[in-house]
């Protein structure tokens, strides 16, 4: 795995992290003012954007199955993450998830590339 690619990974979330988080005053701002509650303002977070990246990698029929045994988890705990959304991996499986994108977004565009004539 390149460092580019792992390089590009964290870029991606550093910028979705200063986007969340300029988006999160903006609404606790909104919702002091009566519009909402704090915690639906606060519902943008970190993990959702790297579950967006992960997400389209898993349409692919076992996928999920995969990536639960490279990270340790069942298929049906996969699919809460990244399907319902209602949990989200603990620090050493965010930590796996990361490199395991990285790997896969570079097998992608490996393929893409011997694909080009």
């Amino acid at each position: 795995m390149g460092a580019k690619v792992v390089a590009g990974i964290v870029e991606t979330l550093i910028d979705a992290s200063r986007e969340i988080a300029a988006e999160r005053s903006r609404k606790v701002a909104k919702a002091a003012k009566g519009r909402r509650t704090a915690s639906e303002a606060a519902q943008g977070t970190l993990w959702a954007s790297l579950a967006d990246r992960v997400e389209p990698l898993l349409k692919k029929r076992g996928e999920k199955a995969k990536l639960g045994r490279e990270l340790g988890v069942s298929r049906q705990q996969i699919y809460a993450y990244f399907n319902t959304r209602t949990v989200a991996p603990d620090a050493e499986r965010t930590l796996r998830l990361i490199v395991w994108l990285a790997q896969a977004e570079a097998r992608l565009a490996e393929e893409a590339a011997a694909k080009k004539p």
